[in-house]
């Protein structure tokens, strides 16, 4: 998605390092997150889709991203 790739390329330029890095370090945070046996944690995971064995830094932001659109009928 365009948008992701927009956002991901923003925060490897503030931080001067490569998209590639952005990526594997946000799969790294995912990961732990991910293995983290806390049942609580397990259910918010499970919130989110994704394919495959586990979610993609995309899956997440997209995700956290559907969340924070505004809805109908609500003043932001």
């Amino acid at each position: 998605m365009k948008d992701f790739k927009t956002v991901i390329k923003a925060v490897a330029q503030k931080n001067g390092v490569s998209t590639d890095t952005v990526l594997r370090e946000m799969q790294e945070a995912i990961d732990s997150g991910f293995n983290n046996p806390d049942p609580e944690v397990q259910a918010k995971w499970k919130e989110i889709p994704y394919k495959g064995a586990r979610p993609t830094p995309e899956d997440v932001i997209m995700y956290y991203a559907t969340l924070l659109k505004p809805t109908k009928g609500i003043a932001q």
